[in-house]
């Protein structure tokens, strides 16, 4: 995990809190963008497709840094995300995208 972590040790559960914290960002993203709809759908999608500025892997809390810190490769999950938001009817606007 990334240096920023405080706490290295799992809780009860087995899990680091911050990893969890992470997870629940990631699944939010995901949930919105694929069965979302409007502005919410829209900025889902541009947070989970798109690197908006060179230097935004180092910035917390963005999709590729939540990637790193979870070991997740960037391009597959982003791919993974694309076909399961296809199989699950994402707006025609977004399946264009994909």
């Amino acid at each position: 995990m990334k240096a920023w972590s405080n706490n290295e040790t799992p809780n009860n559960d087995g899990y680091v809190p911050e990893r969890r914290l992470l997870v629940a960002v990631l699944q939010r993203a995901v949930t919105d963008y694929v069965s979302g709809d409007g502005e919410i759908q829209n900025e889902s999608y541009n947070w989970l497709m798109n690197d908006n500025n060179e230097g935004d892997d180092e910035r917390p809390l963005t999709f590729r840094f939540i990637c790193e810190a979870l070991d997740f490769n960037v391009d597959s999950l982003r791919y993974a995300i694309k076909v399961h938001a296809q199989t699950q009817g994402a707006t025609p606007l977004l399946k264009m995208a994909v």
